[in-house]
């Protein structure tokens, strides 16, 4: 969305004064002070983050799903979120799988893979990591969403879907009535993108399934989201996974 195409309306429902004429500064002065005023709220609570190490998920099967991201063309083999994926799915068969973004490579996107050849000497492929998780995990049904119209498919075990994560209704819209044992959100890693679609996905996965947010880079806004999450009656447990080789981090919430 360009500048000009920007509306404040939406802010104003939640930044509006008293007692005098409401004003565009009040909404933009508010929305850049929030996180700061939550996480300071946050702090007076006895709220704390579960983080672990990516090292603590070892699996026997993690270079077999390893090697299949490579096969494919999706950069999870190059960072260690694979490792994590391995211990989660290793024992699996006959799931269905959802994630969003299927890397798209077109630079009109904000979400686009496109600079990724040049940062990280590394041409991915679209919907690579949906061919990789079906071929891992046996007897599964892989679903994927994207908002690159262009790169949508359907073949064996894997069907796709337009969604723009920062619309909520395209989250709500996609494969009415599936449910889900795990979600794996990979698309544009914008807080209110990825916010969108767990929220649209939790009442959607099944009892025991998972919800995986790749990616996370400012863990400040994700401590806020978190401290509220993991009160849901219906999850069990939240936690970050750390790797030493980047500052980003994956956000795991399993339900009960």
């Amino acid at each position: 969305m360009y500048p000009e195409q920007i509306s404040l309306h939406g802010l104003a429902k939640y930044f509006r004064s008293t007692g005098a004429k409401d004003h565009a500064s009040f909404w933009i002065e508010g929305a850049s002070n929030i996180v700061d005023n939550f996480l300071e709220c946050l702090s007076l609570t006895d709220y704390q983050p579960t983080i672990r190490d990516i090292t603590e998920f070892a699996s026997e099967r993690e270079e077999e799903i390893r090697a299949l991201f490579e096969k494919h063309g999706s950069d999870k083999f190059i960072h260690k979120y694979y490792k994590f994926y391995a211990h989660a799915l290793q024992d699996k068969r006959d799931i269905d799988i959802l994630e969003f973004g299927l890397g798209t490579k077109n630079p009109a996107f904000a979400s686009t893979m496109y600079f990724y050849k040049q940062d990280a000497n590394f041409d991915s492929t679209p919907g690579s990591s949906l061919r990789a998780f079906r071929d891992f995990v046996k007897d599964s049904r892989v679903f994927g969403v994207e908002i690159d119209k262009d790169i949508l498919f359907e073949e064996e075990g894997i069907k796709t879907q337009f969604v723009d994560q920062l619309q909520r209704p395209t989250v709500d819209a996609i494969f009415p009535g599936q449910e889900f044992d795990f979600v794996v959100i990979d698309g544009l890693h914008q807080v209110t993108a990825d916010v969108n679609s767990v929220l649209s996905s939790l009442p959607r996965v099944r009892s025991g399934g998972a919800i995986v947010v790749e990616d996370v880079c400012i863990l400040e806004n994700w401590k806020i989201i978190d401290s509220m999450l993991r009160q849901n009656k219906d999850v069990a447990s939240t936690f970050f996974i750390k790797d030493d080789d980047t500052d980003s981090h994956l956000y795991v919430i399993q339900k009960k």
